[in-house]
């Protein structure tokens, strides 16, 4: 009883550790990886992709981290990246019971609690949050009011609706839809990138079972459902909101003048201080180095204003300026290494997550937060762990 219900309770902690506590996560990633390296270790195996991948970013940590090996910074980005080996263990090593049934449930159920907040708050602050859009902010949300790493949360649950049969067929298209339509509500750009992109590819990677299921009628449903999101725009005047406000403020930016009230044009001012400190050659900085080397190009950038960010808002101007190029080329073969492997073993969600995670990278350094690197291992081992065991229960038994 112990071993199927603990996972259960630590996972519930997860969550709730992401949406509230970063402390309270931390913990629970390390308590449940010794539990499955405990009780699960004969299941575990070096010949896994999944558990070897898991790994990679472990060592690719060292390329930025000898400069100077006793920074607390290192230490930080180790935590974060020991994310992926925890999570990965712990898919491999329990009942495949637990992982596809129980804690998809537990996923949407927070689902239903992490949309409920910023739902409710609008009904009862409309006007002002209306306002608060034209003004470039976005309703509250859990994990510290992290709009882009929220988005990518309900993403994820909108892909597993998509993709893991928990329940009936016409309810999982059917709350996938309500979803749909709530992330278009939300107006976090990033959200409606990963959605699209979730639309478009999915039919492409599984045409032929969704012709299937629907009764040669893929295409209308789908044409229904891109109809249905585009409308969304007419109906909510958040997304009307956060569109204008977007032009607006594109239109503001000046190269040499920086506003910090600017959301995407504090993210292009960033970004530039970081690529000119590279063209500079401080790249290969390590991970103590950012900071400093973005503090100075933004200096000189912007004639002496300051700024309080210690990385850029890319993940790969991040690797280049902390472990040089080639730690940049290595880095992105790893991250795009499981789209291989989804085409290999016909399994979509591991595709089109890996290009999700890969695009919300080019305007935020994702992976560099906890919560933000498990949201993209868990549900990537999820659908890379169903795809092996499917793909072992084809092969022929030779014993």
């Amino acid at each position: 009883m112990l071993k199927k219900q603990l996972p259960i309770f630590l996972f519930i902690l997860l969550l709730a550790g992401m949406f509230w506590s970063r402390a309270l996560m931390s913990l629970t990633q390390g308590v449940w990886c010794i539990y499955a390296i405990a009780m699960g270790w004969k299941q575990l195996s070096l010949k896994n992709p999944l558990l070897i991948w898991s790994l990679v970013p472990m060592a690719l940590w060292l390329l930025g981290a000898y400069q100077a090996p006793f920074a607390k910074s290192n230490a930080d980005l180790a935590l974060t990246l020991a994310m992926y080996p925890a999570t990965a263990v712990v898919v491999q090593a329990t009942a495949k019971e637990i992982r596809d049934h129980h804690w998809i449930k537990i996923w949407l159920v927070a689902t239903i609690f992490g949309v409920a907040y910023p739902i409710i708050y609008f009904l009862t602050h409309s006007l002002s949050s209306v306002q608060d859009y034209g003004q470039g902010k976005s309703l509250p949300t859990f994990m510290d009011t992290d709009h882009v790493r929220f988005s990518i949360f309900l993403c994820a649950s909108f892909l597993l609706l998509l993709t893991k049969p928990i329940l009936q067929k016409k309810i999982r298209i059917f709350l996938a839809a309500i979803l749909a339509v709530i992330i278009v509500f939300l107006a976090v750009r990033t959200g409606w990138a990963i959605l699209i992109l979730t639309l478009f590819l999915y039919p492409l990677l599984e045409w032929k079972k969704l012709q299937a299921l629907t009764k040669n009628k893929a295409g209308f449903l789908i044409g229904i459902a891109l109809a249905l999101i585009a409308s969304a725009y007419f109906f909510f005047p958040t997304a009307q909101q956060k569109i204008a406000y977007s032009i607006w403020e594109w239109k503001q930016f000046q190269p040499e003048q920086y506003n910090p009230t600017y959301s995407d044009g504090t993210r292009r001012a960033i970004n530039w201080a970081a690529w000119q400190s590279i063209q500079e050659g401080h790249s290969n900085a390590g991970w103590a180095g950012i900071p400093i080397n973005l503090s100075q190009s933004f200096f000189q950038l912007f004639k002496g204003q300051s700024t309080e960010f210690g990385w850029p808002f890319n993940q790969w101007l991040f690797w280049w300026m902390g472990a040089g190029w080639w730690g940049m080329i290595l880095f992105s073969v790893w991250l795009f290494y499981p789209i291989w492997q989804g085409l290999k073993l016909r399994e979509p969600g591991l595709v089109i997550w890996t290009i999700a995670i890969a695009i919300s990278c080019l305007i935020e350094t994702t992976l560099n937060y906890q919560y933000g690197a498990f949201l993209h291992v868990f549900p990537l081992a999820l659908f890379w762990q169903r795809a092996l065991d499917y793909r072992a229960s084809e092969l022929p038994d030779n014993s």
